[in-house]
């Protein structure tokens, strides 16, 4: 079985254990209407800062869920940990999105000075 890979936002995301499924015009369709084919990265939600994002990831990995964290390069390069180049968005496998929104939605975090 070969990993699939996925573009998102110019990075390669590399799902293991998931095949890429061919497409007929039918199916073509019903991406263009339903957003996908159900077997590629879903983005699930946002948090800004990389400490937010690890605690979101390691919520949501514990709870048995895939996480991918992307997030904008200049935020990396420059440490960033607030504003629009410091967020980071979750994307797990179509399959688990449901669920992982359901547990993201628990997390509050709360700015607390």
């Amino acid at each position: 079985m070969q990993d699939m890979e996925v573009t998102v936002f110019g990075s390669i995301l590399s799902w293991p254990g998931l095949r890429r499924k061919r497409t007929t015009e039918a199916d073509t369709d019903t991406q263009e209407t339903t957003g996908g084919d159900d077997m590629g990265p879903v983005c699930i939600g946002s948090v800004e800062g990389p400490l937010r994002a690890e605690i979101a990831r390691t919520y949501l990995e514990d709870a048995g869920l895939t996480v991918y964290l992307q997030s904008e390069a200049a935020g990396k390069v420059y440490g960033l940990i607030m504003g629009p180049l410091a967020v980071v968005q979750l994307y797990v496998p179509a399959s688990q999105a449901e669920e992982a929104r359901q547990v993201f939605a628990e997390l509050e975090f709360d700015d607390m000075v």
